[in-house]
């Protein structure tokens, strides 16, 4: 899968706090369509986001995935 701009900036949106673990996988689908206009989905079925049952944050290849980028910014 390569990421877009919209998919780093959903992310970085964990990464940085901005969704907190605990939130519920169907508020952040909400979240990101309303705030960043993009679906999450693909990410949390491609292994980049931890989301079983909530959003736990990052697994280790969606903090491989923004540290490359931001490495190569």
């Amino acid at each position: 899968m390569e990421l877009t701009p919209t998919d780093y900036n959903i992310l970085d949106a964990i990464a940085s706090g901005k969704v907190e673990p605990g939130t519920s996988p169907r508020h952040f689908v909400d979240y990101c369509d309303n705030v960043i206009g993009g679906n999450p989905q693909p990410l949390i079925d491609e292994g980049y986001i931890d989301a079983d049952p909530y959003i736990n944050g990052l697994t280790e290849k969606g903090k491989q995935a923004l540290a490359n980028r931001k490495k190569s910014n």
